[in-house]
C-alpha cells in the first residue's frame, strides 16, 4: 500500500495545483503552489522512509509487492528490490531539494 501512496501523493498534488489555479499568476498564486509542491514532495519523502527503514535488506527477493489484475486492459504490479530502493529514496530527497532552490 505504501508504494500505491507514492504514485498517489504526487498525482493529488497536481490535481490539487490544476483545480485551483487561476491563469493570472500572482506573487500569491505562485508561493500557493509552491507551497503545495513542496508539501507534497516532502510527505512523499516520509512516506520512502518509512519504506526504507522497514525494507528487509537480508532478503533478496522482492518486496511490498501489490498486484492488481485486470484494471482495465492492464495489469499492475508494484514491488521494490534492493537497488530500486535506493532510487526511489535518491529521487524522493532530491525532489524537495530542487524545490526549495527555485
Amino acid at each position: 500500500m505504501l508504494l500505491t501512496f507514492l504514485l498517489l501523493i504526487p498525482l493529488l498534488g497536481i490535481f490539487t495545483i490544476s483545480t485551483g489555479i487561476s491563469y493570472e499568476l500572482s506573487d500569491l498564486n505562485i508561493k500557493r503552489i509552491k507551497t503545495i509542491a513542496l508539501s507534497t514532495s516532502i510527505v512523499n519523502l516520509l512516506i520512502s522512509l518509512i519504506v526504507f527503514i522497514i525494507f528487509d535488506f537480508s532478503s533478496n527477493q522482492f518486496q511490498f509487492v501489490q498486484e492488481y489484475h485486470e484494471i482495465g486492459y492492464f495489469d499492475f504490479y508494484l514491488g521494490l528490490d534492493g537497488l530500486s530502493i535506493y532510487f526511489v529514496l535518491l529521487t524522493t530527497i532530491i525532489t524537495p531539494i530542487a524545490l526549495l532552490s527555485n
